[in-house]
Order: structure tokens, then C-alpha cells, then sequence
């Protein structure tokens, strides 16, 4: 019986143990209640706003139309160039509010600034599923960039074609940009207009690494574009009044070789 008197003795001790512990924590308080209301953010895009612009807008939505309500803003991250209202205020029977957030003009252009905002607990349902959620984590900035030029842009590697679209330009960076293939993936030109074409990064400078073009492949993954200076020609013929892009195409198994796209000018916006 002596391991039986051992066993006793071990759960005495964490009887004791246990009256201890909540004797000594007498200042324990349990968070606030979730709310009823399951007030959330709409949604979570980043904002990419003019340079003269001043204000932008997010919107904060609720399940189920009631009486008037005040919701208080929790600042977690909120980037000096900011002001943000204390309160969001749904008027009776209103679903959603656009809350207008303010920008300064010591916002810098093509500087990325971060903006995270909640929703308090006793707002919300965070047992409830849902797509919406009671936090907004968004990057913020400014550009400058405008529909520059229609253009027929002919792919020889992807999909063999020619097709007609707009490239952008941005007067702040003298840099133009085009998506060719997916919204959002950005190839970025310095174009000496009739003379030449040097493929750049998003700051403006030389760049021969990879970037992503938003193309898959079914068996080897992401397809990314290099510009390969050293196999053959880019730059601006005038013969057919088109430049020249040569561009190595690779997944991360390697790659596919070189093959060229082009950009014609065809008439300005």
C-alpha cells in the first residue's frame, strides 16, 4: 500500500495547490462580454490614392439593421499621416457607413503607410462565421500614375498573340508600367520615346531579376519574366515603330528560354 499513500499524498498537495492559487489571485477580472451587434470592417483593400488627394474612405458594416449606434475605433497602427474619427455612427436601420479617413500632405509619394483599426469585443461576434472580420490591416499611399497611350503589345511566349490595351505613366518617376497578363503584376519601362527601352524595378532602376507575372504553369508553377541583356537585342526599332523586350522566361524548376515581347505606340490618351 505504500504507492497508494504516495499517490494520496501527490494529490493532496495539489488540492492545496489549487486553493493557493485562486486565494492569491483575488484581482482577476474576466474580459468584456462579445457584442450582439457583429459590427465588422467591409473589406481590406489597399488604398493607392492620387497625390492631391486628401481623404479616402473605409467602410464598417453591421449584421442586422437597429436603432442608432456608436462604435468606438480601436487604433492599433495608425501611421502619423492619419487622422481617423474616434467613432463610427450607424444611424438608425443603416447597415453601412463609409468613414472618411483623413491624409496629410507630409504623406510621401510611392511610400507605403500602414493603417490597422478594430473593432471593440463587445461590438462584434467572434464565434459567428463569417467572411468579414472586426480588424483592418491596410497599406496606404500615393501615386501618380495615368493611362499614357494605347498600345498593341504582342506576347511570343505565353499565348503567341497580339492585342491591344494601355500603358500607364507616372510623370513623379518618369516611368511607364503595364500588366500584360494578370492585374496588378507590373512590368515597369524607362522608355526614351523613338530611341529606346530599359526595363526597370518599381523605383525606376535597371533591373534584369526576376519579376512575377501573375502566369502559372499546370505542372511547374509561378512563371517569372528576367530581362536577358546578353542573348540578343532590346530596344526601340524604327523600322516598325515597336521596342523590343527580350525576356527570359522561368519557373523555379528553371527555364524556358528567351522570347520576345513588344510594346507599339499606338496613339496617345
Amino acid at each position: 500500500m505504500k504507492i497508494n499513500k504516495i499517490f494520496l499524498l501527490a494529490a493532496m498537495a495539489l488540492t492545496g495547490f489549487g486553493f493557493a492559487s485562486c486565494s492569491d489571485d483575488d484581482s482577476y477580472s474576466p474580459g468584456k462580454p462579445a457584442g450582439s451587434n457583429n459590427v465588422y470592417f467591409v473589406d481590406e483593400a489597399h488604398q493607392v490614392l492620387d497625390l492631391t488627394a486628401t481623404s479616402f474612405n473605409i467602410k464598417v458594416g453591421r449584421a442586422d439593421a437597429g436603432s442608432a449606434l456608436t462604435v468606438p475605433l480601436k487604433q492599433l497602427q495608425v501611421a502619423s499621416v492619419f487622422t481617423v474619427p474616434a467613432t463610427v455612427e450607424f444611424a438608425a436601420g443603416q447597415t453601412e457607413v463609409e468613414v472618411p479617413i483623413q491624409i496629410s500632405s507630409d504623406a510621401e509619394p510611392f511610400t507605403d503607410y500602414q493603417l490597422r483599426l478594430a473593432i471593440p469585443e463587445e461590438y462584434t461576434s467572434p464565434y459567428r462565421v463569417q467572411d468579414y472580420v472586426p480588424e483592418l490591416n491596410i497599406q496606404v499611399h500615393k501615386e501618380d500614375y495615368k493611362d499614357y497611350a494605347a498600345i498593341e503589345y504582342y506576347d511570343d511566349f505565353w499565348y503567341g498573340e497580339k492585342w491591344e490595351d494601355v500603358i500607364q505613366y507616372s510623370a513623379t518617376l518618369d516611368l511607364y508600367r503595364y500588366a500584360p497578363f494578370a492585374e496588378g503584376f507590373w512590368m515597369y519601362y524607362k522608355i526614351d520615346l523613338g530611341k529606346s527601352i530599359t526595363v526597370c524595378n518599381a523605383e525606376g532602376k535597371k533591373y534584369t531579376g526576376a519579376t512575377a507575372t501573375g502566369l502559372s504553369h499546370s505542372s511547374y508553377g509561378n512563371i517569372s519574366a528576367s530581362w536577358d541583356t546578353t542573348s540578343g537585342f532590346s530596344g526601340y526599332n524604327a523600322e516598325d515603330d515597336t521596342y523590343y523586350i527580350l525576356y527570359e522566361w522561368t519557373v523555379a524548376a528553371g527555364s524556358f528560354g528567351s522570347y520576345y515581347n513588344t510594346i507599339k505606340i499606338l496613339r496617345k490618351l
